[in-house]
């Protein structure tokens, strides 16, 4: 089969030797091709630069899978990728079961998230490509390592923009509702087809573990906001936390962290349901105070458009949780909003830290999770941002 092409502009070739992963519409000059099968990518003058996944319906119309002018066929390509990634997992191994296996554009497989919950697998399907290709992802991924399932979860917004349909499909093995991973000694009960993203937040593990650190050397009073399954509350008392408070709108997601402190003989676990806004300010006028709190929102700004708002929205739910802590005590900051760049965000910290009238010092940005890789040069890949900020008192 000929394989399609596309030619970029002199202005997108320019954009190409960027190292950016992905060609957006105005930077191409001529197309042809078909959005199931991979094209070629030629300069202005026509010559060949490598191989891409093609988007017609989208802006991002090009998502580079080789920079290679030699093309060893997709199915080598793929098989090769998965087996590369799975590798570079390994050190985890020893630290918990749960785990991204492929992330995207950062392995080198654009439109294809695999998350691992032990032999449970949870994928994430979000080009024409790949959806053309599902069972040859799955016979590699079978292949590659034992499993009892191999969920697709698709109802994502990005496939609806795509074009293709919103469904969850059990690609492989049976139907498992529920299940038990560990991390760092901790267990966690996932819902594969029920719990938010793919069932558990796996980018924040590092984040996780500094603050099990952080309350054993001080341990004191815990608040944990939007906690989902009050996996960083749980975190906390494991590391010697006196008490953790979770806050979450959802009452499903509360009663799984009280299932998982129960699981671990935890003790010192508080729930409440509620809006994070309206809880912290009864807290505020109730004089309740921590020693540590973890900031962990849900993406406020999930395009360009919503970044103004966002930032308000960021601004006044870390003012109020800055309010809260205690001289000496420790805020943990996230946000998970690819729009809201690490410099708006730190910017954004300084001014909520002012307004709270606290004096914050930055111990630091926690580096991204081994098997939530950043490529260089893809900012938008550098989607979440976890500061450790410390409370130094008033001058």
């Amino acid at each position: 089969m000929t394989m399609g092409e596309v030619r970029l502009s002199p202005k997108g070739f320019q954009w190409w030797r960027t190292g950016h992963p992905w060609v957006f519409a105005s930077d191409v000059a001529q197309e042809d091709g078909e959005a199931t099968a991979p094209v070629r990518v030629l300069g202005p003058d026509g010559r060949v630069l490598g191989v891409a996944s093609y988007s017609p319906a989208s802006q991002i119309r090009l998502r580079i899978l080789s920079r290679k002018t030699e093309w060893p066929g997709f199915t080598e390509l793929v098989q090769e990728r998965i087996r590369t990634a799975l590798a570079r997992r390994r050190p985890l191994d020893p630290v918990t079961d749960a785990q991204r296996l492929i992330s995207a554009e950062a392995d080198g497989l654009p439109g294809l998230i695999v998350d691992a919950y032990g032999e449970l697998l949870v994928a994430q399907i979000t080009t024409p490509l790949l959806e053309a290709r599902r069972d040859l992802i799955r016979r590699i991924l079978c292949e590659a390592r034992p499993l009892r399932m191999l969920l697709a979860r698709n109802r994502l917004p990005v496939r609806a923009r795509e074009g293709l349909p919103q469904e969850d499909e059990l690609l492989a093995g049976e139907r498992v509702e529920r299940c038990e991973v560990q991390e760092r000694g901790l267990v966690f009960e996932v819902l594969p087809f029920a719990g938010q993203k793919t069932g558990l937040f796996l980018d924040q593990r590092p984040a996780r573990g500094r603050v099990r650190q952080r309350a054993g050397e001080r341990a004191g009073d815990w608040l944990d906001l939007c906690s989902y399954q009050g996996a960083f509350a749980l975190s906390a008392l494991a590391g010697g936390a006196a008490s953790a408070l979770a806050v979450d709108v959802s009452a499903s997601a509360l009663e799984l962290a009280q299932r998982s402190a129960e699981r671990n003989g935890l003790s010192g676990l508080e729930c409440q349901r509620g809006d994070v806004f309206s809880v912290l300010e009864e807290l505020g006028r109730s004089g309740r105070r921590f020693d540590g709190i973890i900031v962990d929102p849900p993406a406020f700004a999930r395009s360009r458009r919503e970044l103004s708002l966002a930032r308000k929205a960021y601004g006044r739910l870390n003012r109020l949780a800055f309010g809260l802590l205690r001289e000496g005590g420790l805020a943990f900051s996230c946000s998970c909003s690819q729009h809201m760049r690490p410099e708006l965000f730190a910017q954004m910290l300084g001014e909520a830290a002012a307004a709270a009238g606290r004096r914050l010092f930055d111990r630091g940005r926690l580096a991204p999770a081994l098997d939530h890789p950043v490529l260089l040069g893809f900012p938008e890949g550098e989607y979440l941002k976890s500061h450790e900020l410390e409370d130094v008192g008033v001058p």
